[in-house]
């Protein structure tokens, strides 16, 4: 039997549950389906033997309004843990050791993480003209405006982590957008940070070293569960989509209908696809002629990333492991991305924070993807090589645990305008039919958060 609502939203990760969230307060027939046992998508927590694991995001930085607005609206401020002071030292990884990210000008004067060479040329950044390519790849910009070294030891183990990617592919317009603003409207990236206006920013942001970096005491999951609880019978539990079909009456009203391999048909006149970008490819799209995602979208890269989580008894770890965590550049030719260090960050991470420690380390993306999936004796045994050398553990852990994530993060590529030129024609050709998720507009649990409360605030639902 065919069910029939308003809003359909296909997708129930942090982009969907927020939007469905958003959507019901003002149309009741909202259905958010989702696909698998449990809604939330990539923020997952697993709770195994008294360890708090994230398998998705494991730390959310409250850099808008709209999402320290969700967390008080949904009840949830007094399970809200702030990250630790220490987090505010972050580590890069030069010569095999570890070195403190300069935080102040005198301190970055002082750091061995960057050559007397680097130094200067980083003073000569105010001096250098505006780019004029409108597409360029965030290695080319940062050699431009900062030069070799700290694209090297800054930028990519960087980019490594935000989006387990590569400065050499991504668009510095499309993945780090304030970049080009501070350039281009104020002529210098160190300049800029000086003179940025509000305006500038994306709604609701936040200045980041207003920021707070937080989580909560059961886990990021609480977000998602909490959402999804909030939605309640609106929440369809299915399986994965396999045709949405385009109908238009002889009135030229317009309608979708949504067939899921079990069988289950939903048919709406407004249907949010919050699902990635290469799910969205996969289906089969029927009534759309050549404006269909299937031809429409370019490739997408989303490479692999594997999460392994490994606790230590605190003795069997010889670094302080006295801050947020460590980058690794791919010029040091590691194997490990990089490295969280969970239990530094908040309480309960562990069993006992007095006698364990838990790290949470990263390996594959676009730096090395074939990793990502190797076998899982090859993955810790490497890992752990990677963890010795550097923090000086010994022995084996006491937990070890990989989460895999064949297709992660979605990489805004130099041409990545080409995705956005599409969807946005897809939406005009088809009444009703709108695209939403991190493949839009940031990638960030925030990012995610801000464009589906915007979206909410400016969608008309069906009377």
């Amino acid at each position: 039997m065919q069910q029939s609502c308003n809003i359909i939203i296909a997708g129930a990760g942090i982009t969907g549950l927020t939007a469905g969230y958003e959507l019901i307060k003002k149309e009741p027939k909202t259905f958010v389906l989702f696909d698998g046992q449990r809604p939330g998508g990539a923020l997952s927590t697993v709770h195994q033997d008294g360890w708090t694991l994230e398998t998705g995001p494991n730390t959310i930085v409250l850099t808008n309004t709209y999402l320290t607005a969700l967390i008080s609206e949904l009840g949830l401020e007094a399970e809200t843990l702030s990250a630790d002071r220490v987090s505010g030292n972050r580590f890069i990884v030069r010569n095999k050791k570890l070195i403190p990210l300069p935080g102040s000008p005198g301190a970055f004067l002082k750091t061995p993480l960057f050559s007397l060479r680097a130094k200067l040329r980083l003073f000569a950044e105010p001096f250098i003209k505006r780019g004029t390519d409108k597409d360029e790849s965030l290695a080319d910009f940062v050699r431009r405006r900062l030069g070799e070294e700290f694209l090297t030891y800054a930028i990519n183990p960087f980019v490594a982590g935000v989006y387990a990617g590569n400065p050499e592919n991504l668009s510095a317009r499309m993945a780090f957008p304030m970049l080009k603003v501070l350039e281009q409207k104020y002529g210098s990236l160190i300049k800029g940070q000086f003179r940025i206006k509000p305006e500038d920013r994306k709604p609701g942001d936040l200045p980041r070293a207003e920021a707070p970096m937080v989580t909560f005491g059961q886990g990021n999951q609480t977000l998602t569960d909490r959402l999804a609880k909030k939605l309640g019978s609106s929440m369809k539990p299915g399986s994965r989509i396999t045709r949405i079909t385009k109908k238009e009456k002889k009135t030229g009203e317009i309608s979708y209908s949504i067939e899921t391999e079990t069988g289950d048909s939903f048919i709406t006149n407004s249907l949010i696809l919050t699902l990635p970008l290469h799910v969205l490819k996969g289906i089969r799209w029927t009534g759309f002629g050549d404006l269909s995602p299937d031809k429409m979208l370019p490739e997408v890269t989303y490479p692999p990333l594997s999460v392994v989580h490994l606790g230590f008894r605190r003795e069997d770890v010889a670094h302080p492991l006295d801050g947020f965590g460590m980058l690794i550049p791919a010029a040091e030719k590691m194997q490990i991305l990089g490295c969280l260090f969970n239990s530094s960050l908040f309480p309960g991470r562990t069993p006992d924070d007095s006698n364990f420690v838990l790290l949470t380390c990263f390996i594959g993306g676009s730096r090395n993807p074939d990793f990502a999936m190797e076998d899982e004796g090859d993955v810790y045994r490497r890992v752990l090589e990677d963890t010795s050398t550097l923090l000086g553990t010994k022995g084996e852990p006491v937990l070890k645990r990989i989460t895999r994530w064949p297709k992660a993060i979605p990489q805004y590529s130099v041409a990545y305008q080409q995705v956005y030129d599409a969807l946005a024609e897809m939406e005009k050709a088809h009444s009703g039919l709108h695209f939403l998720g991190n493949f839009r507009n940031g990638i960030a649990v925030p990012d995610c958060v801000r464009n589906a409360v915007r979206f909410a605030e400016g969608l008309n639902p069906s009377p």
